[in-house]
Formats: structure tokens, sequence, C-alpha cells
């Protein structure tokens, strides 16, 4: 039988990881809670409200509060899978690991999955900003928009956030070179193309997998905390099946998403009416 150096714990670890290096969204969220979850579960992820702040007055009683809990409980629910086979002879004619292609093919179909799922909470972001006409004239003031709303709702000032764009979006940030930086090839393949102007502290990552509204893009600028993820590769399995001459491999993602810092995310939804000339 084939697949003899098949260890199940280490390849479903490393296909999570593969996953993780191809994923935008998800890899911008945060996933720090748990990576064994089960399909059906709830995490929680604890929270404690704002502490109210008081005047002193010298020789009057202090005024003690108790705490708001703010925990917000996250549902795996999200069960993926993918199962394919070759046969002996095609594995003996096919020139490279064609069993390995296989495998970097499902881990980007699964990657993709994941991501438009993550992106798919757009509409729970606590800001929105609408540009039906993106140029290359507008295309930085949209973005400070966007920048501003998230401020005024007191995110952090030192906060680093992501800017997730479309192909159309990145066009006119490039035509209006206001991306900085040179992404090596590991970082390019990971989305990231580069940082918003020289001051701002904004990444800019180009991703396929957003939402549309009509003919708008829904793209997103957040801090890592905007959106929690919850993942695991629970299951990969190299098996032979009994009604055939092959190799078959099967592998189950489940994972789960929830917006628990919607004040730390706007969503930009902006059209292309406007040409633009280089």
């Amino acid at each position: 039988m084939s697949f003899r150096n098949f260890i199940p714990t280490v390849w479903s670890a490393q296909m999570l990881k593969s996953l993780k290096n191809d994923n935008v969204a998800v890899r911008l969220s945060d996933a720090r809670y748990r990576s064994d979850a089960k399909y059906g579960e709830e995490i929680k992820i604890n929270g404690v409200g704002k502490v109210n702040i008081r005047d002193y007055v010298k020789g009057e009683p202090l005024t003690r509060d108790g705490w708001e809990d703010q925990s917000t409980l996250i549902k795996i629910d999200q069960q993926k899978y993918f199962n394919f086979g070759v046969d002996d002879i095609d594995k003996r004619q096919a020139q490279g690991d064609l069993m390995a292609a296989l495998r970097e093919e499902a881990n980007l179909a699964l990657s993709e999955a994941a991501d438009r799922y993550v992106y798919s909470f757009y509409p729970e972001a606590g800001q929105a900003v609408e540009q039906a006409s993106l140029t290359s004239g507008n295309v930085l003031s949209t973005v400070t928009a966007a920048i501003k709303a998230l401020y005024k709702n007191n995110v952090p000032k030192n906060a680093a956030f992501s800017l997730e764009v479309s192909p159309d979006f990145l066009e006119k940030m490039l035509l209006a070179d206001v991306i900085y930086g040179n992404p090596n090839g590991d970082t390019f393949k990971n989305g990231f193309v580069g940082r918003v102007g020289k001051w701002l502290n904004v990444s800019v990552y180009m991703t396929n997998n957003l939402c549309k509204e009509e003919d708008k893009d829904c793209c997103i600028l957040r801090t890592k905390r905007a959106i929690a993820f919850v993942e695991n590769m629970s299951q990969v399995e190299a098996y032979r099946p009994e009604d055939s001459f092959e190799d078959a491999l099967k592998g189950l993602h489940v994972y789960g998403a929830k917006v628990v810092r919607p004040d730390e995310m706007c969503v930009i939804k902006c059209g292309y009416g406007a040409e633009d000339k280089i």
C-alpha cells in the first residue's frame, strides 16, 4: 500500500499551516483562541465592558462598580471536505508527484472557501464608506475616510490596519501611486502588495474572494481583532479504496467565525463607473 509514511497528525498540521499561508481573510483575523474545535461546538471568548472613571472628592466614599460580561460565542458551523483518488496506472504515467499536486489544489480550494466565508460577515462592520465611482483621483481620500471613521470609533491610534481590496480597487491605487514597499515573493503570494502612503499604518492585501453588492466591491479595512476565527483540520486520511486500484486522500476542515469588534471594521463599497488614464 502507498502512503507508507503517512502520519495523520503530522499531515493535518501541515495542511492547516498551508491553508493559513494561502488565506488572506483568515490569516488577517484573530485566530488565537483554539485550534482543536469540533463541528457543532461553541467557543466562548471572554470579554469585559468599559470601566467607569469618576471624579475623586476627598472625604466622600468611593463608588465601586461590578463588571460587565461581554463574552461572545463562536459557533463552529462550517464543514468542508475534499476526497480524491489517483489510479495506479495514472501515477506511473504522470510526470512528477501527482498526489502532491492534488493536495496543493485541495489546500487552495479550502482556503478560498474559508476566505469567502469570513468576508460574508462584511454587513456587520461598524462603519461603512461608499464610493459610487472609484478613480485614481479619489481612491486615497476614500481610504482615509474609512481610516477616519475607525479612529472616530475610538480604535487605538497605534492600531495596525489591513486593507483588503479587489483587483479593480488595487488598480486605482497603483494608478494613483499610493502604495509603498516592495513585498518579497512569499508575502506577495499571501496577498500582501504594500502599504498605503509613507506614514499610514495600513497594509494592503489583494483578494478575489470579497463579496459584492450588485456592481460594487465590498472591500474591508479592519484591525486583526475585528473578526475571530476558529478552525481545525480535523481529519486527513489516506486510504486504498476496495473497489479500485488507486490511492486516495480525504480531509475535513471545520471552522467558525464572528465579528467580535465591529467598531474596528469598516466596509468600503465602491463601483468603477469612470475610466482612468495612465
